[in-house]
């Protein structure tokens, strides 16, 4: 099936994982509309980790990425983005625009109907992806 096709059989309300943490990136961290987070995080949002799993409601999860806007002023571009209409696989590379430092990351991101459910994340990394 011709990704157009694929397009077309999909119900117009939906948006595919990829698209949803696209804009989580660009419009939520890089342009800092936090209130995003009550359109495409769940209630409560599956954040994993290797020390286990934190689930944060909207109101954490807007408060987490607003002090973490404050105090980092954050600013992501995408290395690499790819997946369905469920999973998305986010390779990137931040700018603490607070201090110059450099960070990188890759995460797994679970949607369904433009909602972010889960993600899982690795330790982020000094420097930048190469």
């Amino acid at each position: 099936m011709s990704s157009a096709s694929a397009a077309a059989g999909r119900d117009a309300g939906t948006t595919d994982a990829v698209e949803t943490v696209r804009r989580y990136v660009i419009e939520l961290y890089n342009h800092g509309n936090v209130g995003l987070v009550d359109e495409i995080c769940a209630d409560p949002m599956a954040r994993h980790s290797s020390d286990g799993v934190i689930n944060l409601s909207r109101a954490e999860q807007t408060d987490r990425i607003t002090k973490d806007l404050a105090a980092n002023s954050p600013q992501f571009t995408i290395v690499s983005l790819f997946g369905d209409d469920t999973h998305a696989c986010l390779t990137w590379n931040a700018e603490r625009r607070t201090n110059g430092e450099t960070l990188c990351g890759i995460e797994i991101f679970e949607v369904h109907d433009g909602v972010i459910t889960d993600v899982w994340n690795s330790n982020y990394f000094k420097g930048t992806w190469k």
